[in-house]
């Protein structure tokens, strides 16, 4: 399974914002996809989630991703968001358990009990089982980050998009996140390998999650290979027309 992306471009309203975007993510991979602030990492997210419209072609498993029911589409790819979003004041529980829709079909009423299960486990592995009660506009920002990506992992879904997972976050809890993601990404969900896609502003915790990089500017790509050659201070500068290297000190 995998996921091919063809002469593809997409933007808001009149405003193009990826172009000509060819590409293909296997199951299995851990790719971050880097790039400065505007260069369309967000955007690609959400297309290849079919989340917004594009031109071209953007398939998972061979199906157009625009063309498929968002409950199919849900039980293949979850896709955590940045925070800056308004959500509802659900609590904490009955958030998490808003992702065990796609595979459960119910988001309250008749869930297995495999799935309270599992969910109370996402719940536990990221540390906010005791705020299980606690609604989410009375939580902090990292709590709240952590809600979320509990309820990203109950999603059950094999490919996992994450937009900034470590927002918010503490050094302790992003240490921590990377190490969740990599397990995770070591298994496999529904007999299909897990497969990683995260955008990181912190370029540690990229080189510790993944190992390939989709470097964007401008709205196209212009490095698709190891990590490790994306993280070299020419490609960098490339990227980012700024010294990051010296910045952080490597």
């Amino acid at each position: 399974m995998k996921i091919v992306v063809k002469d593809m471009s997409a933007g808001y309203g009149s405003s193009e914002v990826l172009k000509d975007i060819n590409l293909e993510i296997n199951s299995g991979e851990k790719v971050f996809i880097g790039g400065s602030n505007g260069s369309g990492k967000t955007t690609l997210l959400k297309v290849l989630a079919g989340l917004i419209s594009h031109k071209g072609l953007v398939t998972v498993d061979g199906k157009e991703v625009s063309k498929m029911k968002r409950k199919d589409a849900a039980r293949l790819i979850s896709l955590m968001p940045q925070t800056s979003e308004v959500y509802f004041p659900y609590t904490v529980y009955e958030t998490v358990m808003l992702g065990t829709y796609a595979s459960s079909g119910s988001a309250f009423g008749g869930v297995p009990a495999s799935a309270v299960e599992y969910a109370l486990k996402c719940m536990e592995d990221c540390g906010v089982s005791d705020l299980r009660d606690r609604h989410l506009d009375e939580l902090s920002g990292g709590q709240l980050q952590r809600v979320l990506l509990a309820r990203t992992f109950a999603q059950k879904s094999p490919f996992l998009f994450l937009d900034e997972p470590g927002n918010n976050l503490d050094i302790k809890y992003r240490a921590e996140l990377c190490d969740k993601l990599n397990v995770w990404a070591a298994g496999q969900t529904s007999e299909i390998p897990n497969t990683l896609v995260a955008i990181f502003h912190d370029l540690e915790q990229a080189r510790r999650c993944c190992t390939r990089a989709v470097m964007l500017k401008e709205g196209k790509v212009v490095f698709d290979g190891d990590i490790s050659e994306a993280m070299k201070p020419d490609m960098l500068m490339k990227v980012y027309d700024f010294d990051v290297t010296s910045y952080i000190g490597e």
